[in-house]
This record gives structure tokens, C-alpha cells and sequence, in this order.
């Protein structure tokens, strides 16, 4: 038996989940794998997680809470810098495997797992996605809806890192943090200035 605490083991099988969920499909990854690769005893995710989907759901929380606590920050108030900070910390944590997997998730798994997606992520970040747009919108005085906003913002931010793969492929020497800080400034930027948004 291994010296290593109970929150090594359970950060190990985390860790070992998302090498593994992040490049293969939920089904295609059996407990034993990941577990193999913690290096621990399969009997531990049941232990801490319940069940595989308990660890692939604990997995996807671990990105997804960060960068919605940041986003729930703007709510009252939004300004250019704050626009920054949340967009540079989107890029800096979000994986591309992260967004391939949850599309995939979305558009090809049927069950427990895509209603829990959909109940406990998008839902809460298409909310909390409105109200930043609203508060934006309401601040500047246009004539835009909110939602209208909130799906240009997603579509930013998403898209850049969906495609990174093909863009690694095609101009590998570009793509790297400091790439990916320009864009959120160009981008925060560019809806600040449309909205009027002040730099504080």
C-alpha cells in the first residue's frame, strides 16, 4: 500500500482522468485505465467519486468552476479590465481538448451524462453569461440583446480554442500564451470601445 495521503490519490485519479477523457471518448475509458494510470486501486473512484461518472463530472467541474467564479465576479459591474482578465484567464485554463470534449459530450452522448452537462454548466454559464451581457448592454444604453451579446462573447472566446490543434498545425511558431493574451486584449478592447465600457 502507498504512503501517499487520501488528497494525492484522489488529485492523481483526477490528473489520470483528464489526460484520459480529454483525448477519448466517456465510453471508451474503462475505470481499470484510469486507475492504471493513477496508479492506484480501481476500488478508490467508486471510493471518492461514486462511479466513472462521478470522476468525469468532478473532472469537468475542476476547469469550468474557476472561470465561471471569475465570470460571476463581472455581474454587477463590467469594465474593460475586468473583460481582460476574464477572457486572458479563459484562454490560460481552458484546454482545446476540454471544448472538443464537451461538444462532443453535447452532440453525441444521450443519457445522464449530456443532462448533467447541460443542468449543471451550460446552464449556470449561459446565466451568468446574460446577465454580464445585460449589465454591459444596460451600461452603455444600445439597442442590443443581451443574449445577441452573450452569443458574440461564447463565440470569441470558444471558437480561438477549438480550432488551436489547426492552428498549432498551421503556424506553430504563433500560437502560444502571449498569442492568446493579444487576442483577449484585442477583443475586450473591441467590445469596450463598441459599448463604451471605461478602462479602470
Amino acid at each position: 500500500m502507498s504512503h501517499h495521503s487520501d488528497e494525492d490519490k484522489r488529485n492523481a485519479l483526477l490528473q489520470a482522468a483528464r489526460e484520459l477523457f480529454l483525448k477519448n471518448t466517456y465510453s471508451n475509458i474503462s475505470i481499470r485505465r484510469i486507475a492504471k494510470k493513477a496508479g492506484v486501486n480501481s476500488a478508490l473512484i467508486a471510493y471518492y467519486f461514486d462511479s466513472k461518472g462521478g470522476l468525469f463530472r468532478e473532472m469537468i467541474k475542476s476547469y469550468i468552476t474557476e472561470n465561471l467564479n471569475l465570470l460571476r465576479q463581472s455581474v454587477n459591474y463590467v469594465d474593460r479590465m475586468a473583460l481582460r482578465d476574464f477572457m486572458k484567464q479563459f484562454y490560460r485554463t481552458m484546454p482545446p481538448e476540454m471544448i472538443h470534449l464537451t461538444i462532443r459530450t453535447l452532440l453525441f452522448e444521450r443519457g445522464e451524462l449530456r443532462d448533467w452537462l447541460i443542468e449543471s454548466l451550460l446552464n449556470p454559464i449561459f446565466g451568468t453569461g446574460t446577465v454580464v451581457s445585460a449589465t454591459i448592454v444596460d451600461h452603455s444604453g444600445k439597442a442590443i440583446d443581451p443574449q445577441v451579446l452573450r452569443t458574440s462573447i461564447q463565440s470569441m472566446l470558444v471558437f480561438p480554442k477549438l480550432i488551436q490543434p489547426i492552428l498549432e498545425m498551421m503556424t506553430p511558431d504563433e500560437v502560444n500564451t502571449e498569442y492568446y493574451d493579444r487576442l483577449a486584449e484585442f477583443q475586450a478592447d473591441m467590445i469596450s470601445q463598441y459599448f463604451g465600457l471605461e478602462e479602470n
